[in-house]
């Protein structure tokens, strides 16, 4: 089966069955699909609203003992998926998510739903021409819905996409290795084995900027700690109201909590970031914090906090496109360490920020992936800054995928030393649970984080300052910037006569030159 991107690219979609979603008995179904579990099943029920969870409402803990126990009933027609790119889950029940060209008229666009017996359930936000419909007579749920969604699309003189609206899985790209301190910004040969050398050039650039409260930098992942003390003076606030320093679109737009967001999700053991909320704070850290005990590349620059995942649970893409349109609103960069399936709504949105910051766009920077292969979605996107990994050894991650996506690369773990940035400040929670070894013996700070998890937000931070020195320079000027300033590092006869490697993109991030050349 399949449906289409943005692009009409297909992605190819191969039925499965999800104990406790798609059917009643609970079973395991193998390590191939880590998030195709009761615990999963669950929480996506939640999502659709099906079940023992009110409307609006997010489980508290998903991973609680009580959820590892499913309904005795499969929710009516939802249909599973795993995406064939990129391995991932994705689920559907009742709902297409729509696109109209802006010129198609009213009238024309209700016949077409109309024609096939939807109505719209919500328009979009921040998209006047995006609604969400449903099958006016509950006809077409569950994999019925890609053969509807592909006949509207087939509308192409009126429709830009139509898709399902999946809920998915997201992938956060962290990797976990060994204990260091900030090589990254200024590596000076200290550890045995590192190159001296090997780092972003961060006192260059700081002799220009240290980064202007003006430029804001989003991270969406799963909930940061804006009470950690290197971060909260970073906050940005919302001066309009609302007392907001950011959203949780894991949550409906009209949930009391849906403008906290701080991590919510924790589960023993808390320092695994596939059942805890700790992947957030450490990759904005990278970016922003600004404390003695720990800078981020663009400590000045200020940070906008946008919780999208719980956990490693599942998400719908409507969510996910929606908070990028929500960030490009307000922020000039937008960090990405993660990757997914292809989605046409978060596709769209990463083409609608092009058009925020004045038609500048907005700098938008993803994770290329950890599973040394080809370059992973969204960093593969044309919209997006693709990041991989380099080592303080100067060489590429030998986990960081590769190919002609790749932009460039930054530092991050895989030689000698990992990356040393910001962790959960919340006593017994994060990737330090307190171990001096491991950081900081009060536990706000990890040396263990690694990754293009760590590489992405280490780019965004340097694409903040770059905009902090000129702050009129649009995303495709910013994006020529860091990959013609790079330093190209590794071999020689890696790169090609256009000065592009497969392994390394145009090379390592260099902030001092990029800077300069802002």
């Amino acid at each position: 089966m399949r449906i289409y991107d943005l692009h009409n690219r297909p992605v190819q979609l191969t039925p499965v069955e999800v104990p406790g979603l798609t059917t009643a008995a609970a079973a395991p179904l193998g390590r191939d699909l880590l998030l195709a579990s009761s615990p999963v099943a669950t929480a996506t029920r939640a999502v659709f609203e099906l079940g023992r969870f009110p409307k609006g409402a997010v489980p508290a803990r998903p991973f609680g003992r009580a959820l590892l126990q499913t309904t005795k009933a499969a929710a009516p027609k939802v249909a599973a998926f795993v995406d064939e790119d990129s391995k991932l889950l994705r689920a559907v029940y009742k709902e297409v998510v729509v696109r109209f060209i802006p010129s198609t008229p009213g009238r024309t666009r209700a016949a077409l739903l109309r024609k096939h017996g939807l109505r719209v359930v919500r328009t979009n936000p921040f998209v006047e021409d995006q609604v969400v419909v449903e099958d006016a007579r509950g006809k077409h749920q569950g994999a019925d819905l890609l053969a509807v969604a592909n006949a509207i699309r087939e509308n192409d003189q009126e429709v830009r996409f139509a898709t399902p609206n999946f809920v998915s899985q997201y992938r956060r790209e962290a990797l976990p290795k060994i204990p260091a301190v900030e090589w990254h910004l200024r590596n000076t040969g200290a550890l045995t084995g590192q190159k001296a050398g090997e780092d972003v050039g961060a006192r260059d650039a700081w002799k220009r900027t240290q980064g202007r409260a003006k430029i804001i930098i989003a991270i969406l992942d799963d909930g940061i700690d804006i009470d950690h003390p290197a971060l909260k003076a970073r906050l940005w606030r919302n001066p309009k109201g609302h007392h907001e320093q950011g959203r949780d679109f894991t949550l409906k737009n009209d949930h009391p909590d849906h403008y906290n967001p701080r991590p919510k999700v924790y589960q023993a053991p808390f320092d695994d970031f596939d059942l805890n909320d700790i992947h957030g704070t450490a990759c904005a850290g990278v970016a922003l914090a600004s404390d003695p005990r720990c800078y981020g590349i663009a400590p000045r620059c200020k940070l906008l906090a946008v919780k999208i995942f719980q956990a490693s649970l599942m998400v719908e893409d409507e969510r996910v496109a929606d908070a990028i349109r929500y960030a490009g609103t307000f922020a000039s960069v937008i960090s990405l360490s993660w990757t997914a399936g292809r989605s046409a709504d978060v596709q769209a949105a990463l083409e609608d920020v092009g058009r925020n910051r004045g038609g500048r766009g907005v700098v938008v920077l993803a994770a290329t992936g950890n599973f040394h292969r080809p370059v992973d979605w969204p960093a593969s996107d044309p919209n997006v800054i693709g990041v991989g990994a380099s080592t303080d050894q100067g060489r590429i991650a030998d986990y960081s995928n590769t190919g002609k996506q790749v932009s460039i690369v930054a530092p991050s773990g895989g030689g000698v030393a990992d990356i040393f940035t910001t962790d959960v400040s919340i006593e017994g929670r994060g990737f330090n649970l307190g171990d001096i070894a491991k950081g900081a013996a009060d536990g706000l700070y990890t040396n263990d984080f690694a990754g293009t998890s760590s590489a992405t937000p280490l780019a965004a931070g340097i694409a903040g300052l770059v905009l902090s020195a000129n702050g009129k320079l649009d995303r495709t000027e910013v994006r020529s910037i860091l990959e013609t300033t790079a330093d190209k590092i590794g071999p020689k006869s890696a790169y090609n006569a256009g000065g592009r490697s497969k392994q390394f993109g145009f090379g390592r991030v260099n902030a001092g030159a990029a800077v300069a050349a802002g």
